[in-house]
């Protein structure tokens, strides 16, 4: 089939999305002084986001000199138990911002007036916006300190470079950063998706999934004979980036789809924005995340998925031939440093149906971009109409309760559906004790087993809340407090120490808030949640010393349980 009837054979939609590129005249200076290793790379794939950014290796250690990529002010400040940790935001001239984030400390003035700002708001937790001229900045300025904050996974800088109008994240890597990469982005496997339930592969309705064969940057496929392709269908790709000086597998930069020679896909890492940056939940194989924890590219492109990344597509990137014949398929990825690799095979496609449509099981049809809502004995479920990618054959079932729950466990579908707009979930308890209804609570329980936390109310003989997923749940009650222990003993000399810990934690729903109080008095604690510390500085506070002090400690989780501990010190 050549190019001209390859398009009469698909539905033709060709959108081209441009991403920002960088002026001839901006350049900026390293973040870090230490030559560049990066550990991950802009709009690699993670759980339910793109990264925002670049993260750059420290070393293993925490402390090392964070530096002003260029000239400009602080407009924000941002601390936190989780996510970006420490974090500061800065304006450039150029049009610009770069944001530095799981950071130890910030430059001295800077971090004498956060902590002046966390105890006006007797707040660890903290969003500041300081005034333009308040924290100037020069290039290759020290700003901050490296460090391990919020939910970094182990001691590194997040470094992103921002648009100042839209605040969407760019590749830095666009503009080198002195980054080097001479190595060319691995292919690893591709996978054949039937997308309908009259599509086949190879005579099935299942997933094929093909090995490469690599051979100089080009790659084949271990496969003897071509697949064989009736119906629509989809292609993915496993594939991965390295870097210099880095085992890390990072993310690639562009994806090319081609078919008998028409490129039918595109996807280009320049830009996006926080609002969509969760459709990467449509553009992944989800099942294959859900099931496996892998991450594959989808090279075709769901009705309900609006990323701004795709760079041109012809019928969405889809697979439709109408004929008896062999056609070629090219996949080329690319880095931001223009090294390439492709992996090029045959598909035969026949015009008649090798196998009957699959036979599929389901309780309601919910059509994509439709509300929906769905009623069973005991359940009641409303779908917004943004909730789903695709049209889903939804399905729903339960089963007896074995842990102990005070419902039956309600069987939404599978994980293996994403679902991008949260759904509203009401469960009705067969059990109520009297008191203790805000102790109520839905949980959730893994194809593994793993039962959490799922948030919710009681309210009107119902169990509510909003959730993100599919799979199953139930009620359950949390009448359990969290644990709380100072790292001292009751009368204990800290005299001279510059801080002192406490460990608090929560089995099941999570801390929700926690209060460290001196001589009744809010003391800043720095809350370190994934490691359930506390830690208390007390020459930040006006705390008198060579004296003795009452410390009461509170923390509360999810469900209203609360732990308090209350002791005496010296300082």
């Amino acid at each position: 089939m050549n190019k001209r009837s390859l398009l009469l054979a698909v539905a033709i939609t060709v959108t081209t999305v441009i991403g920002s590129q960088p002026s001839g005249n901006v350049s900026f200076a390293s973040p870090l002084r230490e030559p560049p290793s990066l550990s991950a790379s802009f709009a690699e794939l993670r759980a339910d986001h793109f990264h925002t950014g670049i993260d750059y290796r420290t070393g293993g250690v925490q402390g090392k000199d964070v530096l002003a990529i260029d000239e400009g002010y602080v407009y924000r400040i941002a601390v936190s138990p989780t996510g970006f940790g420490r974090a500061l935001y800065v304006r450039h001239p150029s049009g610009y911002s770069s944001v530095y984030a799981h950071l130890r400390s910030f430059r001295p003035d800077i971090e004498e007036y956060v902590i002046r700002q966390q105890y006006d708001r007797k707040s660890f937790t903290v969003s500041l916006f300081p005034q333009r001229d308040q924290f100037t900045v020069s290039r290759g300025e020290v700003i901050a300190l490296s460090g391990n904050s919020g939910g970094s996974s182990g001691p590194h800088l997040h470094f992103e470079l921002r648009d100042s109008g839209t605040e969407d994240p760019v590749n830095p890597l666009v503009f080198g950063f002195g980054v080097s990469d001479r190595m060319r982005p691995v292919i690893d496997r591709v996978i054949l998706y039937p997308l309908t339930r009259g599509s086949a592969v190879n005579g099935s309705h299942g997933n094929l999934s093909l090995r490469t064969v690599p051979s100089d940057g080009s790659y084949g496929i271990a496969a003897t004979a071509a697949p064989v392709v009736f119906g629509p269908v989809g292609i993915g790709i496993k594939c991965w980036d390295t870097f210099d000086n880095s085992s890390n597998k990072c993310g690639v930069y562009t994806i090319e789809l081609l078919a008998d020679g028409l490129k039918i896909f595109g996807f280009k890492a320049d830009r996006f924005s926080y609002s969509e940056t969760r459709y990467i939940n449509a553009h992944i194989d989800y099942a294959a995340r859900a099931t496996s924890g892998e991450y594959l590219h989808r090279l075709h492109i769901q009705p309900g998925d609006r990323l701004s990344m795709y760079d041109g597509h012809v019928g969405r990137g889809v697979l439709k031939f109408n004929d008896d014949a062999e056609h070629e398929i090219k996949i080329i990825v690319t880095d931001t440093h223009n090294n390439r690799s492709w992996v090029t095979f045959r598909v035969r496609s026949v015009s008649k149906p090798p196998v009957p449509p699959a036979e599929i099981s389901f309780s309601k049809v919910i059509p994509w971009g439709k509300a929906a809502d769905f009623t069973a004995d005991g359940i009641r479920i409303h779908f917004p109409a943004g909730a789903f990618y695709d049209t889903l054959w939804f399905n729903y079932k339960t089963r007896r309760s074995t842990n102990g729950f005070l419902s039956p466990v309600h069987m939404l579908h599978n994980e293996t559906v994403a679902v991008h707009d949260r759904f509203r979930l009401s469960v009705r308890p067969d059990t109520i004790i009297a008191g203790l209804e805000n102790r109520l609570c839905l949980a959730t329980i893994s194809n593994k087993g793993v039962v959490s936390y799922a948030g919710g109310k009681f309210s009107y003989g119902f169990v509510s809340g909003e959730m993100n997923s599919l799979g199953d749940y139930a009620v359950t009650i949390d009448t359990i407090p969290p644990s709380a222990r100072l790292s001292f003993t009751n009368g204990a000399n800290i005299s001279g120490q510059s801080q002192f810990t406490a460990t608090i934690r929560d089995e099941f729903s999570g801390i929700q808030s926690y209060g460290m109080y001196v001589d009744g008095e809010w003391i800043l604690a720095e809350y370190d949640a994934k490691n359930n510390l506390l830690i208390c500085r007390p020459g930040t506070s006006g705390m008198k010393e060579n004296s003795m002090h009452n410390i009461e400690l509170r923390v509360t989780d999810n469900c209203g349980n609360i732990k308090t501990v209350r002791s005496e010190f010296r300082w």
